[in-house]
């Protein structure tokens, strides 16, 4: 029997005085959850945000199927887990929460990379997989004044509605969007962050889709959107929470995951192109085979 635990990770004191009610976990399970209980750590960080009224358990099902693969292969790579916990707050119903989101975030991504200390392949960035307001508040992260935009080397969002908000209740929601996409729309030249948005799709009633989809500029090429029904073994919709635990959509983030490690850094790969090339192949089209940097062609058709 497999034993779940989430380490429950130290913060400094002037943090978690200034942030009470949040807290940062490190997810585990057996064996490799006791590793754990020793620092400094040796795998790909990967930090998990819920959503509105969200839990930092809803890591569990990306986490578990992750240390799955990495056992498959030895551990020859593996991905740290790391979930936020925001008290369940319902930022969707009130925005005033969501700048102090924000903030702790960042102080989150510092504390996490500095627990690589002193390893030969320590990180210097973390994926982030935000569900629902949870990806809202990861593209935030880069409208914050002293934030470095390559302490997040790619961003996955899962049913986030980046558009609008589903209902604007109040200013300081409203507001709050309107900087963030204001943010990405002005700084698009400059915003190198490679970055998939997955929708629901009709299952969604609280998202719809149309909400999802990133600002598509045509100088913006690091930004895809899919709505899950059409994302290649898996082919299902789901509702706003499934998603999070939904094992084919799961399955196709690790893989995709697993397929983007650099074997020289040990760590998630810096070249924008084999990014967008791999969620590309995991996420739109996949031909049923492994992805290859570059596949040779098998028939050439010449015209008749």
């Amino acid at each position: 029997v497999k034993v779940l635990e989430s380490k429950k990770i130290e913060l400094p004191k002037k943090l978690a005085k200034r942030y009470p009610a949040y807290e940062l976990y490190l997810y585990g399970e057996g064996s490799y959850a006791e590793e754990h209980k020793i620092l400094p750590l040796t795998g790909i960080p990967v930090l998990f945000l819920p959503g509105n009224a969200g839990s930092y358990k809803q890591v569990r099902s990306i986490g578990s199927i992750a240390l799955r693969k990495a056992e498959d292969i030895d551990f020859k790579y593996h991905f740290d887990f790391f979930s936020v916990n925001f008290n369940e707050e319902l930022v969707a119903l009130y925005g005033g929460s969501l700048q102090k989101q924000t903030k702790f975030v960042h102080e989150c991504i510092k504390t996490i990379l500095k627990l690589y200390k002193g390893q030969e392949f320590a990180p210097k960035s973390v994926a982030i997989i935000g569900h629902s307001m949870g990806g809202l508040v990861a593209r935030a992260l880069l409208t914050l004044k002293n934030f470095k935009h390559d302490l997040i080397n790619l961003l996955i969002t899962q049913a986030t509605p980046h558009v609008a908000p589903v209902m604007p209740l109040d200013r300081f929601i409203t507001d709050f969007y309107t900087t963030v996409n204001n943010y990405w729309i002005l700084n698009a030249r400059h915003i190198n962050l490679t970055t998939l948005s997955v929708a629901g799709g009709f299952r969604d009633y609280q998202v719809r889709s149309g909400l999802t989809f990133l600002p598509k500029l045509s100088h913006h090429t690091s930004a895809l959107s899919v709505v899950s029904s059409a994302v290649p073994k898996t082919w299902v919709s789901t509702d706003h929470l499934s998603i999070v635990w939904c094992k084919q959509l799961q399955l196709t983030t690790v893989r995709a995951f697993f397929d983007l490690i650099d074997a020289d850094t040990k760590q998630i790969t810096q070249n924008s192109k084999k990014k967008l090339s791999v969620l590309t192949h995991h996420f739109i089209r996949h031909p049923s085979k492994h992805f290859e940097e570059n596949p040779a062609i098998i028939s050439d058709l010449t015209g008749i």
